[in-house]
């Protein structure tokens, strides 16, 4: 790959995306901490995790409290721009995005938003960055369970590679998991990217029952992972459950489709990589029709059965 290729890619990830943008909201970015650990910190202070509320001893509170006050919760994780959850934060709090909203204030979601806002944050100081689709290890490691998880990645120029981050993991968290790594620079094999979660299972190092979330697990979940993957290092911060197009048929994939995804995840494992395979991901996002966003679509609207008792 050329060096003008190799900025072209890295500028791409600097660049705010429609998911990503802050909108109106940009004017509250000015002046924020450029350091990873502190702009985790911000995003913590945000947000709070749909399933971390469903235990009062995590945070104090609980998701029925706050349906009790009159929130919905599963529109809440169901808000998909930077901007949507921002609105919210700002309704129920105008302070400076540094000053931490108690759990009752935060806006809920999940991983993903976590990652989006972290990365719409660096974006915004000139970093580059994007949201990655795979598996964490860390988790249920005593199960051997590889959970469905987001992070965050960005371009650590210093040292000329992506590092890994994982905004989520707050120190009631940390706790909670005993987890004494980086969570801002994650050690290899810790978050499994959607060509790492493809070649796990492919390849025998993990059983079909242990990969994925739920119900939703095994081959049908990683072919799923790659699409959602691809979305994101082409700048479509998708929720966990969006689909269209090839997601649509998993459960009877031709031959075609298989090809499809290996050269997906191929694609993916370079980019992972460093700085290559961004114009292959691209090109094949934009065009394939089995991949390409129809001008209609509509993501889904996911309802948490825990919200909705």
């Amino acid at each position: 790959m050329s060096e003008s290729d190799a900025r072209e890619d890295l500028s791409f990830y600097q660049e705010q995306s429609e998911i990503s943008s802050p909108g109106k909201y940009e004017p509250l970015f000015a002046g924020l901490p450029t350091g990873i650990h502190e702009l985790a910190r911000v995003v913590q202070g945000l947000l709070l995790h749909q399933f971390w509320i469903l235990d009062e001893k995590n945070y104090g509170i609980t998701a029925k409290e706050l349906k009790t006050s009159g929130r919905n919760l599963n529109d809440e994780i169901n808000l998909r721009s930077v901007e949507e959850i921002l609105d919210l934060a700002v309704q129920r709090d105008d302070r400076p995005l540094t000053a931490p909203r108690g759990p009752k204030k935060r806006v809920v979601g999940n991983c993903r938003d976590y990652s989006v806002l972290l990365v719409s944050l660096l974006r915004q100081q000139g970093v580059p960055a994007r949201v990655r689709s795979g598996v964490a290890r860390y988790f249920l490691p005593q199960e051997g369970h590889l959970e469905d998880h987001f992070i965050a990645e960005y371009w650590n120029a210093g040292e000329q590679r992506w590092q890994r981050a994982d905004a989520q993991i707050d120190a009631v968290q940390r706790k909670a998991l005993g987890i004494s790594m980086d969570m801002t620079d994650l050690p290899p094999n810790q978050f499994l990217d959607a060509a790492e979660s493809y070649a796990e299972l492919t390849e025998g190092r993990v059983a079909p029952e242990k990969i994925g979330i739920f119900d939703f697990k095994g081959e049908m979940y990683v072919h799923y992972k790659l699409i959602s993957d691809l979305a994101c290092v082409n700048s479509v911060e998708v929720l966990p459950w969006e689909g269209w197009g090839i997601c649509e048929g998993l459960g009877a994939l031709s031959e075609e489709d298989l090809e499809l995804l290996e050269k997906i995840a191929g694609i993916l494992a370079k980019m992972s990589e460093g700085t290559r395979g961004w114009r292959e991901a691209r090109k094949l996002f934009e065009t394939h029709p089995k991949l390409k966003i129809p001008e209609d679509y509509q993501p889904h609207y996911f309802e948490l059965p825990a919200f909705n008792d």
